[in-house]
Order: C-alpha cells, then structure tokens, then sequence
C-alpha cells in the first residue's frame, strides 16, 4: 500500500540545505538528537518491554564501489506512526513538543540535504502493526517540482520500534582518520550526558563511544585531601527572562590546551564543547599561555537559553546576553583562576620515552629512513655559555605585549622549578636518513636557564650536527609542562636544522634567502604529516 506527503510549495527548499554550514559532527548530531529525544519522550514505556535495556544508536557509513559511499543511522528508540513520520519529512510540520533535543522539527531534513541527494526514512512505532517508507530525491524535487512524495506503507510486528535513514549520492564524503576520529571525540563529548547514563548506546562504524573523564587536581593540605572542584549556580535576568545555570568549576592536571575549559550543555545535550571547541573567553581564562587556559574547566547546564537554529551555539549575539554570562563567571570562577595559577607540579618523562615518540612522529616511509639513536651520559653534556643568552635589550613578550618576566610576576610563575622532569640523560646521538642522504645529530635536551637562545645549532662536518635544544625556554611556559612537549620541540627542531641544510644545497654562493628556509621546513613537515596520515 502507498500513500502520500503534501509538501508544496517549498519542493526546491530541500535542494538549498545542502550549502548549510553544518560540520559532520553537528550534522550527525541532528539525527541523535531526534533518536534520543523519542526514547527520553516514551523511557517508561521501552524499558517496560521486554530485553529492552538501553537504547542504541548505530550510524555507519559505508565506502561503496565507484565512490558511491552512503550513510546509514539506525536506532532503537520509540519509532514514528504517521503524523510523526510526516513531520520528519514536511517543512511545514514542526514537532508538537518543543522543550525538547528536537524543538525546531528541522534537524532531520536539513542534516539529510547536506549529506546527500537522495536520502530514505524508514520507521516503526512500538505498538503499530504499520511501517513507513519514503524516500527524499532531492535532484528530481528541484527538477521536476514535485509537490508529493510517495510512502511505501508495509504490515509489521507491533513489538517492532525503530528509525532507519540512509543517505546516498552525497554532497559531503567522510573520509581521513582524523576526521573520523573527531567525529567519534566530539559526539562522545556532546552526548556526554546521555553516555554517563548507561541508557543511552552510540556507535560510530561499529566502535562504542566512550567520554573520557577530566583528571581534577586534588591536594594534601595538613593530611586532607582536597578536590578542586565547586558547584556553580548563578541566574541572569536578561529581556524579562530568567535564564538559570547551574554546573561545575574544576581544575585539572596534567592541563591541556584542546580539553580545558566550559562546556556548556542544554537539554542534556552539548552545546559549545568538546575537544578544541570549549567555551574559554578571554576574560575569564586569560592568554592561552598562562595556567588558567589549560588547567581550568567545568561543565554548566542552561537549558533554557535560546541556541541557534543549528545547536551549535547560543543566541546571544548583538544583545548583550553573553557579556552579562561572562560578568558572572568571572565572579564565580576568580578563586579557580588564582588557584590555577599557582599550582605547580612536574610530571616525569624518560629521555627513552622522547626519542621515542620523536621516532614514531618521523617513521614516514620515503621521508625518513634508517633511524637510530644513542642515550649519552649526562656528564658528557657541555654547559651552557653566556653567548647563548639573549641580550636584556631584546625582552620577548607574549600576545598583550608583556615581558615574560612581568608574566612570570604577575603570574607568581617560579621559572627554577618549571618543566618536565626529564631523566635518563639529556643528550642524545639521532642518525638518519633524509632524501637518501645520511645525517648525525648531536641533540642536547638543555634546562639550565629559561632565557638562553631556544635553539643552538652548529655543524661539525658535513651533515653532521650538534643541536642545543632549551625545554625550558620561558616563551613556552606553560607548555613545557606537558610530556608531549619535548617530542615536539625535538621534532621542530630536526625539521628547521633540515631546512637550513636544504636551503644550503641550491645557494650557488652559500647566503640563504629568508624565504627558503621557511618553504624547506613547511615542505618537510607537510610530508611528515601526509605521510603519517595516509598510514593511519
């Protein structure tokens, strides 16, 4: 049996949704916010049922032949009957409850039209002896100004109760490791809620999604333990509205520039947050190089504030909502801040775990060839000599203009004790290949002052190099605190001794322009990245 939707007169509406700025992950997001909207709607009536434990919601996406990939969400929530199912599909047919994960009855459409051309919903209602099946071709609406769409309706076990879309010829490819792993950190992160409940399953290409937990720093203080962390709960009244918040302040070690930071959720679901997307004003969190931006964080509930059409931010623009929010942060948050500030705590690091991780961010077949390396005793370390001082006249200073002394004392930042402990010896012998041709660096990992030039470098002979590294160089406070941080000065520095060489080879009368030192060291560190890439 077929029936039909009404959609006139936007028949061509559905084709301009495809040049929406939706990302992948917010664009999946519309679909789980519809999947777990229905389950939280009719939670009593599903976990009544029988075998019925969690809901899950599986989204696959399939590498075709010839390029013909497709996407397929699938979940296990309440289903649709026909007055839902026509909702799904019609522009004019917004949800009947608005308080909702899916207030604006768009998500579906929208997020379908920007995938792909020809996309299919395909439901059930727990209950209904009847399934619903209509497939979108965006190409022919636009053609043709179809004014109905066709619904294949079908007999069913009324046990049955789920949701299918697929989505073909698509406009957007996921394609990349990278890509797919942000995919799966941002929708863990946004449906972080849900995922702590234990109610709610979601899998990405068929791997459960998992929130990582913030460490929080805790403290011995005359043998209590302290765990930083404090409740926040604060309205605005803004428009005659009262808008509540409520939440968490926190602080974490190890920090971390991609994590730190608010996450602010609504409905239960994220709306500004997740890896390199959390909310950290300038206000409250300060310069990205100072302790705050990467040791502070929390999570704060405003459900009722408006959020944009496409969840992916809040409505507070040109009102001056948001300037009232971060006036109260700063009150709430000004002890954390201070706190933050304060802490100082080094974490441990062998030199055998760095040339490590320097050799597997270098192993890129045809870019870097028989690496080898020795630890060499720390009393073979030649010391630091004052030539290698920058000259007082010339301070450095960060994004505001300020000295990185006048930072260290406003910050109450104790240079002596910062860094990494790095043990195991801080000179290295590294022996590579690069292009074919063999070169012999001598790497020292030096810590003696955090005002000696970052990077010395002298050559021997041929190819054969002695590298002065400072890990503890103060414009990189605070980054030298964190593990990863001398691996990747270690694999900078290789990359700028490369280029210099490079840029050597094809001067006819041995000066280096400028310019080529910086093309050399993008051109090697893009095919680092390229190469390691395409062996994810």
């Amino acid at each position: 049996m077929k029936r039909k939707i009404n959609i006139r007169p936007d028949t061509d509406v559905y084709a301009t949704y495809k040049r929406l700025s939706y990302q992948h992950w917010s664009a999946l997001a519309e679909f789980v916010d519809n999947s777990t909207q229905s389950f939280y709607d009719n939670q009593e009536i599903l976990m009544a049922t029988k075998y019925y434990k969690q809901l899950k919601i599986e989204i696959d996406y399939v590498d075709g032949d010839n390029g013909d990939d497709y996407i397929v969400i699938k979940d296990s929530a309440f289903g649709m009957e026909w007055s839902d199912f026509v909702r799904a599909i019609n522009l004019h047919k917004p949800p009947q409850k608005t308080s909702g994960r899916n207030e604006f009855g768009m998500g579906l459409k929208t997020a379908a039209c920007w995938y792909g051309n020809l996309w299919t919903v395909e439901s059930t209602q727990l209950g209904s002896s009847k399934k619903y099946r209509a497939t979108v071709d965006v190409d022919m609406l636009e053609r043709y100004k179809n004014e109905e769409i066709e619904v294949e309706e079908e007999t069913v076990n009324p046990k049955e109760h789920y949701t299918i879309i697929t989505i073909k010829k698509l406009n957007q490819r996921i394609t990349g490791s990278r890509t797919k792993g942000k995919i799966k950190d941002l929708l863990s992160s946004t449906y972080r809620e849900d995922i702590r409940s234990g109610l709610i399953d979601i899998t990405f290409k068929g791997e459960h999604l998992q929130f990582k937990e913030a460490p929080i720093y805790t403290e011995n203080v005359n043998g209590q333990l302290i765990e930083w962390k404090k409740n926040i709960e604060f309205t605005i009244n803004h428009n005659g509205l009262i808008l509540p918040v409520s939440g968490f302040v926190a602080i974490r070690i190890p920090g971390s520039v991609k994590d730190a930071g608010f996450t602010l959720i609504r409905r239960g679901r994220v709306i500004i947050g997740g890896s390199e997307k959390t909310y950290r004003p300038y206000e409250v969190f300060g310069d990205s190089n100072l302790y705050p931006y990467q040791r502070m964080f929390g999570e704060l509930h405003m459900d009722n504030w408006p959020v944009t059409q496409a969840k992916d931010a809040f409505d507070w623009n040109n009102s001056g909502l948001e300037e009232l929010f971060i006036e109260k942060l700063i009150e709430q948050t000004k002890d954390y801040k201070q706190k933050a500030s304060s802490i100082r705590v080094r974490e441990k690091v062998t030199t055998q775990d760095v040339i490590s991780q320097v050799i597997d961010g270098m192993r890129a077949p045809g870019v870097f060839d028989n690496i080898d390396f020795k630890i060499v005793d720390n009393s073979d370390v030649p010391k630091v000599t004052e030539d290698m001082f920058v000259d007082e006249t010339e301070e450095e200073t960060n994004e505001q203009g300020k000295s990185v002394e006048q930072v260290n004392k406003e910050e109450n930042i104790d240079s002596e004790n910062q860094g990494v402990d790095l043990q195991g010896g801080t000179s290295v012998i590294f022996n590579f290949e690069y292009k074919k041709v063999p070169y012999s660096f001598s790497i020292m990992l030096d810590r003696s002052t955090p005002y000696a030039y970052w990077l010395s470098v002298e050559m021997k002979q041929n190819n054969i190099y002695e590298v002065k590294i400072n890990t503890r160089h103060a414009f990189f406070i605070p980054y030298i605190e964190k593990r990863d941080f001398i691996p990747l000065i270690t694999k900078l520095s290789i990359a700028m001794v490369l280029a210099e060489s490079e840029s050597k080879k094809i001067s006819p009368d041995g000066r280096i322009n400028a310019d080529d030192i910086r093309l050399y060291m993008n051109k090697i560190l893009e095919d680092i990245a390229r190469r390691n890439i395409t062996n994810e």
